[in-house]
C-alpha cells in the first residue's frame, strides 16, 4: 500500500502542504472549518506525521520496531534473540517494546514507531484483526507479524502451526497413564485457541477433561497448586497436565516438589514452547517446541527482504512444530 504523505493530505483537502503543517505545528492558525476537514483526511488514512526533518526522507534509520507481548515470558524473549542475531549482522538495530496484551498500549506503541520512521516492524499483536495491523498497513512500512495469522491473508507472518502444537500434545497424552486431564492455559490469544481446538479435536481418553483458564505465569502456576490439591486431589488422583505455557509449567513443577508430589509417578506434565529454562528445571519438562528462535530469525530475514525490495513477495511461514519428550511426562 503506497505510504500516504502531507503532499496526499493537501491535495485531498484542496489546501497547501504548509496549511497541513500548520494544522499539526499551530492549530490554532487555521480556521476550524479548514481544519477539521484535514484533520478527517488524517484520521481516514491513519496518517501519522514524521517526527524526523523533512530532509531525511527516503533515507533509512537502520532501526526496526520490535513488539511483543511480554518482557516476562521467555518465549517472547527467545524469538527476540534470534531476530537480534540477524539484524546486528546487517547493521540494524532493534527497538523493543511491550503491549502487554493491551490493545491500546500497543496501538501507541506503533503510532510511535510509524512516526519515529523506523525502516521496518515485527510485530506480535494482541489479536489477528488488531487496529495496529491497520495502522502499520497504512503507514507503507514494511512489517511481518509474528505469533499470529492476520485474518488479512495478503500480510507477511511467520507463526507456529498451534493447532497442530496441540494435536501432538493430545496424541502423547492419550498415552499417559492417568485417572484425569486438567488443561491449563493463559492469555486468550489466537495462538492459544488454536492449541485448545488441536488438542480437544485430539483427546481421546475416556477420563475427564478439566479447564482451567487466565493461569499466565510463572507465579500463577505455583499458586494453582493449591487448588489442584483441594478441588482435584491431584496427590491421589493419578493426573496429567497439559500446560499451554512453559513459563506456567516450570512454575507448577516448583509448586509440586516443594509439596512432595511426585512428578511423572503421580503428575505428568506437558508444557508447550520449549523455552530454555524447560530442559534445565528442576524435572526437565516434556513440551511442544515452536523453534522460537527461527521464528525470529525467519521473520527478520524476510522482514529485511521486504525493506531492501519492496516487490518482495509477502512471505507466510507456518512452523511444525515438534515433541520433545523429558523427565516430567
Amino acid at each position: 500500500m503506497k505510504k500516504v504523505t502531507i503532499k496526499d493530505i493537501a491535495e485531498e483537502a484542496g489546501v497547501s502542504k504548509a496549511t497541513v503543517s500548520r494544522v499539526m505545528s499551530n492549530p490554532e492558525m487555521v480556521k476550524d472549518v479548514t481544519k477539521q476537514k484535514i484533520l478527517d483526511i488524517m484520521d481516514k488514512y491513519s496518517y501519522i506525521p514524521n517526527q524526523l526533518a523533512q530532509g531525511l526522507a527516503g533515507t533509512l534509520t537502520r532501526t526496526i520496531g520490535l513488539v511483543i507481548d511480554e518482557l516476562s515470558n521467555f518465549f517472547f524473549i527467545e524469538i527476540a534473540e534470534g531476530i537480534d542475531r540477524v539484524l546486528s549482522v546487517s547493521d540494524y538495530s532493534m527497538q523493543l517494546s511491550s503491549s502487554r496484551w493491551i490493545q491500546d498500549r500497543e496501538t501507541k506503541i506503533v503510532r510511535s514507531l510509524i512516526s519515529s520512521r523506523v525502516d521496518g516492524i515485527l510485530l506480535a499483536p494482541v489479536g489477528s484483526a488488531s487496529e495496529s495491523i491497520d495502522m502499520v498497513c497504512k503507514s507503507g512500512i514494511p512489517f511481518v507479524i509474528m505469533n499470529c495469522i492476520p485474518d488479512d491473508p495478503s500480510l507477511a507472518y511467520v507463526t507456529c502451526d498451534n493447532k497442530l502444537g496441540g494435536y501432538l500434545a493430545a496424541d502423547y497424552i492419550n498415552n499417559l497413564p492417568s485417572d484425569q486431564t486438567i488443561l491449563i492455559t493463559g492469555f486468550y490469544h489466537q495462538s492459544l485457541q488454536d492449541r485448545i481446538d488441536g488438542f480437544r479435536e485430539n483427546y481421546q481418553k475416556r477420563t475427564p477433561l478439566k479447564h482451567y483458564p487466565n493461569i499466565k505465569t510463572f507465579e500463577d502456576g505455583y499458586e494453582l497448586i493449591p487448588i489442584l490439591l483441594t478441588r482435584d486431589r491431584i496427590h491421589q488422583i493419578k493426573t496429567t497436565l497439559f500446560v499451554t505455557n512453559d513459563n506456567v509449567a516450570i512454575g507448577i513443577i516448583q509448586g509440586l516438589l516443594e509439596k512432595g508430589i511426585s512428578i511423572r509417578e503421580q503428575v505428568s506434565i506437558v508444557g508447550y514452547d520449549n523455552i530454555r529454562l524447560s530442559s534445565i528445571s528442576q524435572v526437565p519438562l516434556t513440551t511442544i517446541s515452536q523453534s522460537i528462535r527461527d521464528i525470529g530469525r525467519i521473520a527478520a530475514l524476510e522482514l529485511l527482504e521486504m525493506i531492501k525490495d519492496p516487490a518482495h513477495p509477502h512471505p507466510h511461514h507456518l512452523i511444525k512444530p515438534e515433541l520433545v519428550v523429558r523427565s516430567s511426562g
